[in-house]
């Protein structure tokens, strides 16, 4: 094993206890606890195990397993990113009604 994957592994095994220790206190859902669970754990075979990716590679036509790995890791952050920005906008415009309806509500008291 090499230094790389000794480091790579050593941390998903902290996120993978930062993960564990936010479901049991509640932070994080059964789904998205079972959703990060599964995505470390296939990050933890594909580090120690490099080479489980060239079939995959080989029928999209990218030369090494490695490059799909990082082909679809950038297009999986992209997409985390946009969700991200979506619900925060949506937060943000619930936030915005909840003030108007309240600062109406408190207007109309006095």
């Amino acid at each position: 094993m090499t230094l790389v994957q000794f480091l790579a592994i050593g941390s998903v095994i902290l996120i993978l206890i930062k993960t564990i220790s936010d479901f049991q206190k509640k932070k994080i859902t059964l789904s998205i606890f079972l959703f990060w669970l599964s995505l470390w754990l296939v990050v933890i075979i594909v580090v120690a195990q490099p080479r489980i990716t060239l079939p995959l590679a080989k029928i999209l036509g990218v030369e090494r397993g490695m490059d799909v790995t990082v082909y679809f890791s950038i297009l999986f952050i992209f997409f985390a990113l946009f969700r991200i920005v979506t619900t925060l906008e949506k937060t943000k415009w619930e936030i915005t009604e909840i003030v108007r309806h309240l600062s109406l509500k408190n207007s109309k008291k006095k």
